[in-house]
């Protein structure tokens, strides 16, 4: 896939949405008001935005009132990090990178993740990117050249997933962590210093205003990593029913955007008026975004143990984890058939009455 002018100018936009962890500050503990019985505080990298648009989509059509809950969705951002607000209780749940959450299982046993958020691929979100220029069209090129990692973690383990569908390994290239994507990345990828690139889409947002194009030559298909989901306390989650509830209004939210996409067409127009004065790039976001959030049958956030395994193995191979978790604890696969548990029929109904009101 070509990172073009378009492209680039989209990845502003996600990069845009990292917004700060302020909304946290003195947040009371989630559940301690009397009035709050079914009050949730859910942390978000992008809440009312294009790119969590199922979560918005839940809010308009009355998916977290139908469930019974209040949803309060609050922005993170690497600052802080995420899983620490979970296992502090200052969040109840939160949409969480896989790495990030296996990183953090690795630490504590009182976390679990019932529901991964994009199981339809992670083409989209990841890239392994050179320059248009330099004429190189497949991974299996950067074999002996020197390949540049935004974080020593994630990417390190992406590409570590990548090249062995090229008939590569990590031995065969070399590595160096040059950090998020920028116009110094763009530098290094021009002068030759790297060959390649690896982060995710909002790495890429500002090589246009280095004047770099580049090629994605990540593999098709590639399901090295899970992209994320949600984690919660185990207590939590055993608790009570209104996790439960709540990401069965997620699923219901991605049902909805997956088959009546001009729902979250007109949902986001709302929400995230300035995405949208640029309709092409917004419209492109959207599609692409969609694409991951495809459940692998009919339920949604199916949570595929050896997808998370394969994954823990990559980021132990590189380093990122030293002491792994017990993956049959961190995973709940268990409350699916409680999540997907509403009718098909009736919440597209609920949907067309509302495309009714709002077209």
């Amino acid at each position: 896939m070509k990172i073009s002018r378009r492209t680039r100018r989209v990845t502003a936009v996600v990069a845009s949405m990292a917004v700060g962890i302020g909304a946290l500050t003195g947040c009371a503990t989630p559940g301690t008001a009397a009035n709050d019985e079914h009050k949730l505080v859910i942390a978000s990298p992008a809440p009312n935005s294009l790119f969590t648009f199922n979560e918005a989509v839940a809010n308009k059509l009355g998916f977290y009132d139908d469930e019974g809950i209040d949803v309060e969705l609050v922005a993170i951002s690497d600052a802080i990090p995420v899983s620490g607000l979970v296992q502090n209780r200052q969040v109840d749940a939160a949409l969480i990178a896989a790495s990030d959450a296996l990183a953090a299982a690795s630490k504590t046993d009182e976390l679990r993740l019932p529901y991964d958020e994009r199981t339809g691929g992670s083409d989209f979100i990841y890239g392994i990117v050179v320059p248009e220029e330099s004429g190189i069209t497949s991974l299996s090129e950067l074999a002996g050249t020197n390949i540049g990692l935004a974080s020593p973690d994630q990417d390190l383990a992406l590409l570590a997933s990548a090249l062995p569908e090229v008939g590569l390994t990590l031995d065969d290239v070399k590595t160096t962590v040059v950090g998020a994507g920028g116009p110094s990345v763009a530098e290094s990828l021009k002068s030759g210093r790297i060959s390649a690139f690896v982060g995710t889409i909002a790495d890429f947002a500002a090589f246009g205003d280095a004047g770099l194009e580049v090629e994605n030559v990540i593999p098709d298909g590639l399901q090295g990593l899970p992209v994320g989901g949600y984690i919660m306390r185990a207590d939590a989650l055993a608790a009570d029913d209104d996790l439960i509830k709540f990401l069965r209004a997620i699923a219901k939210g991605t049902f909805v955007a997956l088959e009546r996409p001009e729902v979250a067409r007109l949902v986001t127009q709302e929400i995230d008026p300035e995405t949208w004065r640029e309709p092409e790039l917004a419209q492109f976001l959207l599609d692409g975004l969609s694409e991951t959030l495809v459940p692998y049958d009919t339920d949604f956030g199916v949570v595929d143990k050896d997808r998370w395994q394969d994954a823990q193995d990559l980021l132990v191979e590189v380093g990122a984890i030293a002491d792994p978790s017990d993956i049959d604890d961190f995973l709940v696969t268990d409350l699916i058939d409680q999540i997907n548990d509403w009718d098909r029929d009736e919440v597209l109904a609920q949907a067309d009455a509302w495309l009714e009101k709002n077209q």
